[in-house]
């Protein structure tokens, strides 16, 4: 299950909940094994030159490498690029770095 982190400088007026659905889509497109997102959207008050930083943890499997993660980078990277206002520095990181990771549902 896949972890995001949306950041972003208020000044960027972003539909977080609907981006968040769109980047959840755009990740399952790209692999379809890679389940529901956990996605969370923090705006961001006090910076410094205006932003949109998306960090991305996935769990890492033998398909997920660097060609993967360029090409996905690359997608979500247009996603929020289409919703930036300009002038604003856009970034993806994609980390494998939920290697120990547990989790459980509360019902």
């Amino acid at each position: 299950m896949p972890q995001a982190d949306l950041y972003y400088s208020s000044d960027q007026t972003l539909d977080s909940a609907r981006l968040l659905a769109e980047i959840e889509d755009t990740i399952h497109a790209f692999d379809d094994s890679s389940g529901l997102c956990k996605g969370r959207a923090h705006a961001v008050s006090t910076y410094h030159h205006s932003h949109i930083l998306l960090r991305l943890s996935m769990l890492p499997k033998p398909h997920r490498g660097d060609d993967f993660a360029r090409e996905l980078g690359e997608r979500l990277a247009a996603l929020l690029h289409g919703n930036a206002k300009a002038p604003c520095a856009v970034n993806v990181l994609i980390r494998y770095d939920l290697v120990h990771y547990t989790g459980i549902t509360v019902e």
